[in-house]
């Protein structure tokens, strides 16, 4: 098993380091993971805890050095 599957849980600061080196915005990683841009700020803030699926889909991502294709607001707003 690979070391990026074994932590499930990802701190604030980790979300913050895995954004910024995948080349996402906190908006843009919200897009990206489905949620709003407040749910990913809170991510960031501490507020809410970042889902177990979405740490290792960005650990997954670094991992195997994938780049993300964010989601355009105007595909996301329907």
């Amino acid at each position: 098993m690979d070391d990026w599957q074994k932590e499930r849980e990802m701190s604030p600061r980790a979300f913050k380091l895995a954004i910024k080196r995948l080349g996402m915005s906190q908006g843009g990683a919200g897009r990206y993971l489905g949620v709003s841009d407040r749910t990913a700020a809170r991510y960031c803030a501490g507020d809410a805890a970042v889902p177990t699926a979405s740490a290792l889909l960005l650990r997954c991502l670094i991992a195997n050095q994938i780049k993300p294709v964010v989601p355009s607001w105007s595909s996301v707003q329907g």
